[in-house]
């Protein structure tokens, strides 16, 4: 009888670790690369959007600031072209190729400094493409990335926590550490439009390179409005003529 319970424990234990080898991928914890893929496929559903939005700016120096309001709209499609407006200014986006037309006319070729790479567009994969990653948490109600900077972007920033909700995969918040000790924080709100989870608000607190290097603390709340998506955008929208 003993014979034959110890025959059945040994059996079951063997069954059991089987089991634990082949299903072991399934437990295991995800990559980066991953987590942003699957981010990516949530996001890449919106095909081209465009709004109206308010941007309430605070710049604090020495202590003081003040607020202002500008209001724009945008126009995005997917996955490397932008075009907003900012008062009088219109900008123009393609990847890392940016210019811009004044109120009055004036045409100019901009360039940005110590700036993200764009080359891969205006989406996810924009994080593992500046910024090496690792898994620091994942539960069910949180995956936090942490991302230090690649060489050659974002001067003023150590590192930033990425933090993805694993029901919907997005992006919900970005908790940087910047230089002289500073640090920050940048809150994305989703809104459905039609049935889509778009981006519709952020807001929080970074920083600004305003000379030699010194850096200003910046208060944002931008709010999008009156949404639309997947209208299916012409290309010309997005040509700023030179």
């Amino acid at each position: 009888m003993i014979y034959y319970i110890i025959n059945a424990v040994k059996n079951t234990l063997a069954l059991i670790f089987c089991l634990l080898v082949f299903f072991a991928p399934a437990f295991a914890a995800q990559t980066p690369e991953q987590v942003i893929n699957k981010f990516d496929e949530s996001f890449s559903r919106i095909k081209d959007a465009q709004g109206s939005f308010t941007l309430d700016t605070s710049l604090q120096i020495m202590g003081c600031g003040g607020p202002q309001r500008r209001t724009g709209r945008l126009w995005y499609k997917a996955p490397d072209r932008v075009k907003f407006t900012l008062d009088r200014d219109t900008y123009f986006f393609r990847g890392n190729r940016i210019r811009k037309i004044d109120g009055k006319g004036t045409r100019f070729y901009v360039q940005l400094i110590h700036a993200p790479d764009f080359a891969p567009g205006f989406n996810p994969k924009l994080i593992t493409h500046n910024f090496n990653l690792k898994l620091i948490k994942e539960t069910g109600d949180d995956i936090c990335l942490e991302g230090s900077p690649k060489p050659g972007v974002l001067k003023n920033v150590k590192k930033v926590l990425f933090h993805i909700d694993p029901k919907d995969y997005l992006l919900t918040r970005m908790d940087l550490s910047l230089s002289y000790n500073l640090s920050g924080k940048i809150n994305i709100k989703y809104e459905k439009v039609h049935d889509l989870p778009v981006p519709t608000a952020t807001y929080g607190k970074s920083a600004l390179e305003i000379y030699a290097g010194a850096l200003a603390g910046l208060i944002y709340d931008l709010k999008g409005e009156r949404i639309q998506v997947n209208q299916g955008l012409a290309d010309n929208i997005f040509d700023p003529g030179f």
